[in-house]
């Protein structure tokens, strides 16, 4: 490239990028009047007239097929059933249309199973189907059209089109002379036009949640966990992968992550929906209370209700695609998470350190700098797993490189920084610098790898390196490279201890519309990007996941950061929120951002901690780190333009505190990890909202300043301004005789609400009742030097003086785990009677030759002291245990019983 070319680029990018700029310009992102299709579908008032054609009917095992027609159009609906009490709905334009809809397949884990129908009757003015377990009835109305969903208890949960709202575009041939709505074949909004080849083709539809007042999801925005009514009050929410940096708070506009799925819940009871399309979406959300109008006579018929049944509504509009929704009928919440773990995948078991403390900024300079910082944590004695580089550790932005001058010796710098027992973690964004000398533009070039434009060329549009190209992983090709890319000897520097981010990958575009790709865009087979825009991100990360697998034949487990995501991103690569801001409410928006991503099925994530954009003071990153040590990824990350952080560099005090945060996250690693490995088995996040533990209680249901940890962690930290007291929700469950311990002291807590001390050094968690915990206690300097260590166990009883848990270990690092090499092991504590009590581990899974043993158990909620403790192991005499007993707290402490997880166990307690 000439020198003149490159100096037009750079003073371009100057003005294109976010460095240019405070905060976010949020006139360069639309609202719905600036999106025809949106405004469209909002403005209608009236019923779009569908109705069911009931000579069209057909029915073939799991599929019931027919046609619905207006006075527009015919439209081909599909219900389909599902294994595990998950029923689809598709409605798609019928065979003869000019053009086949794109659906997001690559985004699921399989191919939906169907399970046939156990039941169809046909009527005159209604079907009723029920499923092939019998546990789902969908009543489909014929005039107007209406479909209903029952549960298994025969409860009306959910509807499709209740408020008539059905809209379907179909694609068109422009015809001259004829009138069109606006926006329909161009768009412009500021200086770009977005042309239109078929017309416009958005699809939209109304679903309520019948008998919720409550919802969730729709990951991912800045706002608050509870869905909002956005009827009348603000934009829709809007699911459209977006590089927007230093976002806003308290508002429904588009960020990096799109997953088009709403929980809803009541007292125990809850139903997920899917919208299954990855263009751009906006959803209006709107609780209220039935009444006659629309659909009253038919609503009352099906439910036999009166005026006043509660229910969530929401309006979902895309752009493209096809009406295409996924219903999981639970009934409980943690059904529902299943049935959606089970369709779109779970986040495979991460490797061990990944769950640990991650160090990052916008750039470390050197190999000296990183060295530096590697020891830093070990002077000040913090543990730490993986130090991050960012873009500035290329050779000029071009990713799979390394700066010759700072980095000359990537393989010495990352072979030392793994004697520390650590990992690092480099950067790999999809932009490819245009330059002939740079080899994956060279090959991605000649093999025809990248997006293309309408006339066959090749997309281009400014990032970090300048000139860039994006790679079409739409292309089977570009993916087979791709892979390719990430082995040892393709990425020079890299080793089994290097693992990669995926950042930028919405896809930014700094010249582009809305900072990303033009819609027009083509991918491979004639897609355009409109269609698919949602999901670039996670075709992106799967195919750095393919490569990070290939590198080691399958053997070691990749770990992979990733800013965009759509549905299945989960099952390769963790999230993170983005570009924060070092502001209180930012750290305060942290929690319901999490939570959403959480309950919509992405577990692994987090948020910058201490703020990536701004410099925050001390008090604010002593609570940041205090808050992201009880979230599932911990990172510390910042900003280029920002004053260093590392932990130590700041007073006495602060210091201290982020030292405990750090150690309070580590000594949990055996927990946090069994937590993970339980969600790659039956879906339910690690970070849970208080409603997953405590289904019938209608008073957390809009919490988000406090949530589990599994199911036996409260977490509650401090948030706010120079708060030094809060208060605490303690829910009780259903019997309302829930008890809780303070974390640290182990003192019971008290009544349902309370307030809890909370000076600087102090996070306020509680442990529930009924759990056993289990915690490495030997802080050391990262978690793959912890893995084998004993295992001290804290035990909470419930009011009947019992509790259980479970452990889980492996190798923390290869996939031997699939082929039996782990170790599970329950412990149960048992209050046989008012004079005994016992304790037992049952290794109950795995063949693994885990070293790690019990070294201490702490009692917490008993009585009285003992009389004497023993314990039985298996051929091992019984032999006498020391233990001290605290009679102010409760707390008893169970020295060196030395029981390995590999061998029974029971701990004989005698008052």
């Amino acid at each position: 490239m000439a020198a003149g070319t490159n100096w037009l680029a750079s003073l371009l990018l100057l003005f294109a990028t976010p460095l240019a700029v405070e905060m976010v310009k949020r006139d360069e992102f639309k609202t719905c009047d600036q999106s025809a299709f949106c405004k469209q579908h909002r403005a209608i008032k009236e019923p779009t007239g569908y109705e069911l054609l009931a000579n069209s009917i057909s029915h073939n095992g799991a599929v019931w097929t027919a046609r619905l027609q207006n006075s527009q159009n015919t439209l081909k609906l599909n219900l389909v059933g599902l294994v595990d009490s998950t029923v689809r709905v598709q409605i798609d334009e019928p065979e003869t249309a000019i053009r086949k809809r794109y659906v997001p397949n690559p985004a699921l884990v399989a191919i939906p199973e169907e399970l046939k129908f156990s039941k169809v009757v046909n009527g005159a003015q209604e079907a009723k189907i029920l499923s092939g377990d019998k546990k789902v009835k969908v009543v489909v109305t014929y005039k107007p059209f209406l479909i209903s969903i029952f549960n298994e208890f025969g409860e009306l949960i959910a509807q499709v089109n209740r408020d008539g709202k059905l809209k379907v575009e179909e694609f068109r041939t422009k015809e001259e002379g004829k009138e069109y709505p606006d926006g329909f074949w161009e768009e412009r909004f500021r200086s770009f036009t977005d042309n239109k080849p078929h017309g416009s083709s958005s699809v939209g539809v109304d679903v309520s949640f019948v008998s919720f007042k409550t919802a969730y999801g729709l990951p991912e925005h800045a706002d608050s966990f509870a869905l909002r009514n956005t009827v009348g009050n603000t934009d829709p929410y809007r699911l459209y992968n977006l590089d927007v940096f230093e976002y806003e708070l308290n508002n429904p506009m588009a960020l990096y992550v799109s997953i088009p799925y709403i929980l809803a819940h009541r007292a125990n009871r809850s139903v997920g929906a899917l919208w299954f399309n990855a263009a751009e979406t906006w959803i209006d959300t709107q609780s209220s209370v039935t009444s006659k109008g629309l659909f009253g006579k038919v609503y009352d018929k099906v439910t036999g209700g009166g005026d006043n049944v509660p229910h969530f509504d929401a309006h979902f509009i895309s752009e493209a695609g096809l009406v295409d929704i996924f219903f999981f009928v639970g009934p409980t919440v943690k059904d529902v998470q299943r049935q959606n773990a089970k369709l779109t995948g779970m986040t495979p078991l991460p490797p061990l350190f990944s769950i640990g403390y991650h160090q990052c900024r916008w750039n470390y300079n050197d190999e000296q700098d990183v060295a530096a910082v590697n020891k830093g944590f070990d002077d000040h004695d913090m543990p730490m797993d993986v130090i991050w580089l960012d873009i500035e550790h290329t050779d000029g932005k071009k990713y799979f490189t390394w700066d010759k001058h700072k980095f000359p010796t990537p393989n010495n710098m990352v072979d030392k920084v793994a004697a520390s027992g650590r990992k690092m973690v480099t950067i790999v964004d999809p932009h490819i610098k245009k330059d002939d000398g740079y080899y994956v533009y060279k090959d991605a070039k000649d093999k025809g790898l990248f997006v293309k434009r309408t006339d066959g060329s090749d997309f281009e549009g400014h990032c970090w390196p300048g000139s860039s190209e994006y790679l079409d992983f739409w292309h089977p090709d570009t993916r087979s490279y791709w892979k390719d890319q990430f082995a040892f000897d393709r990425y020079t520097g890299s080793s089994q201890n290097l693992f990669i981010w995926n950042d930028m990958n919405e896809p930014s575009v700094f010249s582009g519309p809305e900072v990303t790709m033009d819609k027009e865009s083509i991918h491979y087979g004639g897609i355009e990007h409109r269609e698919v825009h949602n999901m670039y991100g996670m075709m992106y990360t799967s195919a750095t996941f393919d490569g990070i697998m290939a590198r080691t034949n399958g053997k070691d487990r990749p770990f992979i950061l990733s800013r965009a995501g759509f549905i299945g991103t989960q099952r390769t690569a963790a999230i993170w929120t983005g570009d924060n801001t070092a502001d209180w409410g930012h750290l305060e928006m942290a929690a319901p951002m999490t939570l959403s991503l959480s309950i919509a099925g992405v577990p692994f994530v987090g948020a910058d901690v201490g703020g990536f954009f701004g410099n925050p003071d001390e008090q604010l990153l002593s609570r940041w780190y205090q808050a992201a040590a009880y979230q599932p990824f911990f990172r510390g990350h910042a900003h280029i333009d920002t004053r260093r952080r590392e932990p130590w560099l700041f007073s006495e005090q602060t210091k201290n505190v982020i030292r405990d945060a750090l150690r309070a996250r580590y000594a949990l690693l055996p927990y946090w990890y069994t937590l993970f490995q339980q969600h790659s088995e039956d879906g339910v996040p690690p970070m849970r909202p208080l409603f997953y533990e405590f289904e019938n209680d209608d008073s957390v249901l809009e919490e988000q300043k406090q949530w589990m940890v599994g199911s036996g962690l409260l977490a509650r930290p401090v948030v706010e301004k120079d708060t030094f007291n809060v208060q605490v929700k303690l829910p009780r469950g259903d019997q309302k005789d829930e008890r809780w311990f303070e974390w640290v002291s182990g003192v019971e807590k008290l009544g349902e609400t309370i307030y809890v001390d909370a000076p600087i050094a102090h996070t306020p968690v509680f442990q529930r009742g009924g759990s056993i915990i289990p915690t490495w206690q030997r802080i050391r300097r990262s978690a793959t030097l912890m893995k084998e260590d004993p295992i001290t166990l804290f035990v909470a009883l419930n009011s009947h003086g019992n509790a259980r848990g479970v452990i889980y270990l492996d190798d923390g690092q290869t996939h031997d785990y699939q082929s039996g090499q782990f170790v599970k092991t329950a412990f149960n504590f048992t209050t046989k009677s008012p004079k005994q009590a016992v304790l037992e581990g049952a290794h109950f899974g795995g063949q693994f030759a885990a070293k790690n043993w019990v070294e201490r158990v702490v009692v917490r909620g008993v009585q009285s002291s003992p009389k004497k403790v023993e314990i039985t192991r298996v051929s091992d005499p019984v032999q006498t245990l020391e233990f001290s007993y605290d009679h102010d707290s409760g707390v008893l402490v169970i020295r060196k019983p030395e029981a390995l997880l590999t061998l029974n166990f029971k701990i004989h307690i005698e008052f």
